[in-house]
């Protein structure tokens, strides 16, 4: 057996018989449900941040001009009730009447105005830009009509395929950025009741909810990063609903007395990022198609997850618009690895060291995936040396694009449109882009404007064949997301990773 085989045999053994054990938990309110994420919302500002584990709290609280269903393949109307391109560059919103936010302030277009306005906002800062930065100005021409006035003719309608919550203007104005941040005010199905930050986040339905009071009167967000100990709250009946299940519970799970298990496929892509903006051998394009060829997605996926992901040689799954059926994953190739490492200078890997970067307990397995990543490029001849982090930090750093030379992320795409995932990750203006390529720059922003979907799906063609060359990645592999829930609850995941508590009854 070779070292990395033998890596991978022990890391997959070390995980089949784990004991579900962690701090002691308490019985859960059998009027409650409870729900686990790996991770605590890292803030309540609905326009700052652009992760899921944040917006599945904030979706709660706030609402969006549109949902996509919950198998992703329409569009659904919330705040708007309809929308048009009313001409070349304008997109007309007509918004729902009658809804206010939970303190009573009336929902108007001046609110998605500001928020728009908010997002774009160079001082702010915001993770969200990509989702409506093809807007060059917003006229609220009246209190239930929004108009986006686009740079150019768009193909995709702003802040609804990429969406945004909505802010109460009036509120945010009155009280700022950092008040906000702790202290939500929206249109959605609930408020905030109480936030201990890394234990719990409670919430209670919104008496003045546009679409009626939700089934669920009271929600509980109560985060526990070790997957054992998820397990072990929802055995016992601590909490209703846990994320990210380990593949190895599943059978004990899915045939649990009190437990059952549930899955989709996601449209989240789990990648390992190069800093080529900071110096180092990661700059070196022959280094990053090495350590392409020197690993082997599907023994990783094999052993960390139970089978539970799809390999990708490509940033975009194969059930996104512009997906290239023509680009084959980099399939494990150890003489290859070792042919363009020393071509680079690195003969056997030699002079060759490393730190990859990984967060504990954000993806299904992201440590133990990294561990193995870093099995797997040992026995190429390469020194790594992993360092896991806890979410926040390690996400803020991310944004500052401070981890380097390499660093594991994923990103969930909802709009099933490679645009998100291009401008959003690997275009040089990107907020956490670490990678550079003109050429890429200007091909995507090219096909963000490119109303003809033939030509659009053309330009990406393009653009993924020069991402694939240039490998500012690990392509690793779009996951099938592993849920697990009590029998009381009644409830079925999206593709998307959203949590709606709207979509939720108790038996």
């Amino acid at each position: 057996m070779t070292r990395r085989r033998s890596l991978l045999a022990a890391l997959a053994f070390a995980m089949l018989a784990p004991a579900v054990s962690g701090t002691p938990v308490r019985a859960a309110d059998p009027a409650t449900v409870t729900i686990t994420q790996g991770v605590d919302v890292s803030t309540l500002d609905p326009l700052k941040a652009s992760v899921t584990t944040d917006t599945n709290v904030q979706a709660q609280i706030f609402d969006t001009l549109a949902r996509r269903s919950p198998d992703g393949s329409a569009l659904i109307p919330q705040l708007a009730l309809s929308w048009r391109r009313i001409a070349p560059t304008v997109w007309e919103f007509t918004l729902r009447r009658g809804v206010t936010f939970s303190n009573g302030d009336p929902f108007t277009s001046a609110d998605v105005k500001y928020t728009v306005e908010k997002i774009l906002d160079p001082a702010y800062k915001s993770q969200q830009v990509p989702r409506v930065d093809t807007v060059a100005r917003v006229e609220a021409p009246d209190p239930y009509t929004v108009r986006f006035v686009t740079k150019r003719p768009t193909p995709l309608p702003p802040a609804i395929t990429r969406p945004v919550f909505i802010a109460d203007a009036k509120f945010w104005q009155e009280h700022g950025d950092a008040y906000v941040a702790e202290h939500p005010m929206g249109t959605g199905a609930y408020v905030l009741r109480s936030w201990h930050r890394d234990d719990a986040l409670e919430l209670d339905a919104n008496p003045k909810y546009w679409g009626g009071p939700p089934a669920i009167a009271h929600v509980v967000f109560k985060p526990i990063p070790e997957g054992g100990t998820r397990v072990s709250a929802l055995r016992t009946g601590a909490t209703d609903l846990i994320t990210n299940v380990p593949f190895q519970y599943a059978t004990l799970l899915a045939g649990g007395t009190n437990t059952r298990m549930a899955s989709a496929k996601s449209v989240r892509v789990l990648y390992v990022a190069f800093n080529t903006l900071q110096p180092g051998p990661q700059q070196n394009v022959l280094v990053r198609q090495a350590l392409n060829y020197a690993i082997d997605v599907p023994a990783i996926i094999k052993a960390v997850l139970g089978g539970r992901a799809y390999e990708l040689g490509e940033p975009v799954p194969e059930n996104f618009f512009g997906y290239d059926p023509k680009l084959a994953p980099y399939h494990h190739d150890a003489a290859k690895a070792k042919a363009l490492l020393a071509k680079a200078g690195y003969p056997d890997g030699k002079g060759l060291s490393l730190t990859l970067y990984a967060p504990q307990g954000r993806y299904n397995g992201d440590k133990e995936i990294a561990l193995a990543l870093g099995g797997q490029l040992q026995a190429a001849g390469v020194h790594v040396d992993v360092r896991t982090q806890e979410w926040v930090s390690y996400y803020s750093q991310t944004l500052r694009r401070a981890l380097s030379p390499m660093y594991m992320l994923g990103w969930g795409n909802i709009t099933y449109d490679a645009d998100n995932t291009l401008s959003s990750q690997l275009v040089s203006d990107a907020v956490s882009s670490t990678y550079a390529n003109p050429a890429v720059d200007k091909l995507v922003d090219a096909a963000r404007y490119e109303l003809d979907p033939v030509k659009r799906k053309a330009l990406y063609a393009k653009v993924l064949q020069i991402v694939h060359e240039d490998a500012p990645w690990l392509f690793l592999f779009q996951y099938e997301d592993l849920y697990a829930t009590s029998k009381r609850l009644q409830w079925q995941p999206r593709p998307d990773e959203g949590i709606y508590c709207t979509e939720m009854r108790l038996r």
